[in-house]
């Protein structure tokens, strides 16, 4: 079972480098608490409360740190929320109806 939390941030409405910067600093928190980066999403075996309480943790962390230098790290974010790994289509790979095997070979 794995867990994955979506961080997206707000590059629309604040400045990329600022929003940058701050995924940096995200993307470091969330290593150091034990989860693995794969692009936007932060991949962990913990349950679902577990990951999520973590991740809270990691950005409440952060923004308590951001808020002595008057920034405020939900104000730039878009997207944060978890699922379940196993409730994932990759729509890169054909679906199930699309495969044909033919004398053990893919087609």
């Amino acid at each position: 079972m794995s867990y994955a939390i979506v961080i997206n941030l707000d590059y629309e409405n604040h400045p990329p480098e600022l929003c940058a910067e701050l995924w940096n600093v995200i993307k470091l928190g969330m290593l150091q608490a034990g989860f693995t980066c794969d692009g936007r999403r932060f991949i962990s075996n913990l349950t679902e409360r577990q990951a999520c309480a973590r991740a809270r943790r990691v950005i409440d962390d952060i923004e308590d740190h951001l808020e002595y230098h008057r920034k405020h790290l939900y104000r730039f974010m878009r997207d944060f929320y978890g699922f379940d790994t196993a409730a994932t289509t990759n729509l890169l790979v054909p679906g199930l109806d699309e495969m044909e095997v033919r004398l053990g070979v893919l087609v």
